[in-house]
């Protein structure tokens, strides 16, 4: 899927990944957006315009593995369903075509803001040892007894900067998701996340998506992997932006 709006990022400018680290944004606002294929290719005369497109030996389009961790009741999914502000997520990232990968954890800090821990690591975690609970507990008031691997997923990611290098604009296609012998496919959707370091930044492609109606949706891939896989846990306040993305495939 998405083939048309692939093959046309040839037509936006290129930036170099270190070029593209200067941008970094570790502590950040986000914005995020589901939009369809046609969607898709109605943003291009915008990206086109106003911002240069990361490419790595004339590769554009790079695949993401992720490994999700919770507790084994689920507390991260939990505070995330409930409100709960100082909420954490924690996950090992590969990024295949360089085979970087990493540890993270995401701690929203207020109700968009995000501040992101990041630890290099020789390969993809599938557990979490001593060491790491202990800095995971760090982020986290409430005491947790054991951290274990929840959810699979991997997707394709574009990575976009403004012209001014003050935002980043990533575009995730592709998405899978698996727990064991269960999987979901998102095939004709995609996720696109504005970062920012501050909200009051004017975004050529936010203005864009309020021109055209098109609403932020607060979404993670982890609870929205979570949730559709795993039908017995409580995800009532998720259910209108699951809806919503179900029906866009």
């Amino acid at each position: 899927m998405f083939n048309k709006f692939k093959n046309n990022l040839n037509s936006i400018s290129p930036v170099s990944l270190r070029e593209l680290d200067s941008v970094a944004l570790l502590n950040r606002v986000d914005s995020k957006y589901t939009l369809t294929e046609e969607n898709l290719n109605n943003i291009l005369p915008c990206l086109v315009n106003n911002y240069n497109v990361l490419e790595i030996d004339g590769m554009r389009v790079f695949t993401y593995e992720n490994n999700y961790f919770d507790t084994p009741n689920l507390l991260f999914f939990r505070d995330h369903h409930n409100g709960y502000a100082k909420r954490i997520k924690v996950r090992s990232r590969r990024y295949v075509e360089s085979n970087l990968c990493f540890f993270e954890i995401k701690k929203k800090e207020k109700i968009s803001r995000t501040n992101k821990f990041r630890e290099r690591l020789p390969n993809i975690l599938s557990e979490i040892n001593a060491d790491r609970k202990e800095v995971i507990q760090s982020f986290i008031r409430k005491e947790i007894s054991d951290i274990k691997l929840i959810l699979k997923n991997n997707f394709s990611r574009i990575t976009l900067v403004n012209k001014n290098f003050t935002e980043r604009v990533t575009i995730d296609l592709n998405l899978h998701f698996q727990d064991g012998d269960q999987e979901v496919k998102l095939d004709n959707v995609a996720i696109v996340e504005v970062k920012q370091s501050k909200t009051s930044i004017a975004s050529p492609i936010t203005t864009y998506f309020k021109e055209n109606t098109i609403r932020q949706q607060s979404i993670s891939k982890y609870i929205y992997g979570v949730a559709s896989l795993m039908p017995e846990i409580k995800k009532n306040n998720f259910l209108p932006i699951i809806k919503k993305i179900n029906n866009l495939t």
